[in-house]
């Protein structure tokens, strides 16, 4: 993701944040998405680990395997059989793979009914917070900042594993909105938390670095 950055030329620099952020931004939340998800992943299958069935986490892997195969329609069908047969821990992590799934084969909007569903359930809140992070960043480039604010601004003030996270989604909101001042706040924050992760660290310090540049 540096080599994004480092190539943009000074004219761009100068360019609204708002600009910056139609240009750049996408390339920030595939970092964000791809992190996230493996953080989700790993916590779901300590879960499993503890609670579930060897032969689901045979299913499991098969519906894996589709996705590496990038047979998203196929995958996105085996993780909803699966969290139709699953329960408790395991059956939130089936759909949360399902909805990262469908957005991989271009159906956003069935992935966001998916998230909501999650966040809305019984769920263990582990799970609960990922699908609304998910939720934002799906949303920050195909929604609203309204909408992603609705879903992550809660987790922003906690001590839990995706403030941080929800703390980026925030200040890209900002950001898209035209808030560059107080989007460069929050980054700076970030790229100087020692807890936080360290893939949100380094977008922020990026960022924080163009909008600088561009003041």
């Amino acid at each position: 993701m540096s080599d994004i950055f480092s190539e943009v030329d000074e004219e761009v620099r100068k360019d609204r944040s708002l600009e910056l952020w139609a240009k750049y931004g996408k390339y920030v939340i595939g970092g964000s998405v791809a992190i996230v998800a493996v953080t989700a992943a790993f916590v779901g299958w300590q879960n499993y680990q503890k609670s579930q069935a060897q032969a689901q986490g045979g299913a499991f892997e098969a519906a894996n395997r589709l996705v590496i195969e990038r047979k998203f329609d196929e995958a996105a069908s085996a993780f909803a059989e699966l969290s139709v047969n699953a329960d408790g821990s395991y059956e939130a992590l089936a759909k949360l793979r399902q909805a990262n799934t469908l957005i991989a084969a271009g159906k956003g909007a069935d992935a966001l009914v998916l998230y909501d569903e999650i966040a809305a359930s019984g769920a263990a809140e582990e799970f609960k917070n990922a699908a609304r992070i998910f939720a934002g960043y799906h949303l920050i480039d195909n929604g609203t900042t309204d909408e992603v604010r609705s879903r992550v601004l809660a987790l922003a003030g906690d001590a839990g594993v995706w403030s941080a996270n929800a703390r980026e989604l925030l200040a890209l909101s900002d950001l898209k909105d035209g808030k560059s001042d107080a989007a460069l706040t929050e980054l700076k924050a970030l790229a100087e938390d020692a807890a936080a992760p360290e893939g949100v660290k380094s977008r922020s310090e990026q960022l924080v670095k163009i909008l600088s540049n561009g003041s």
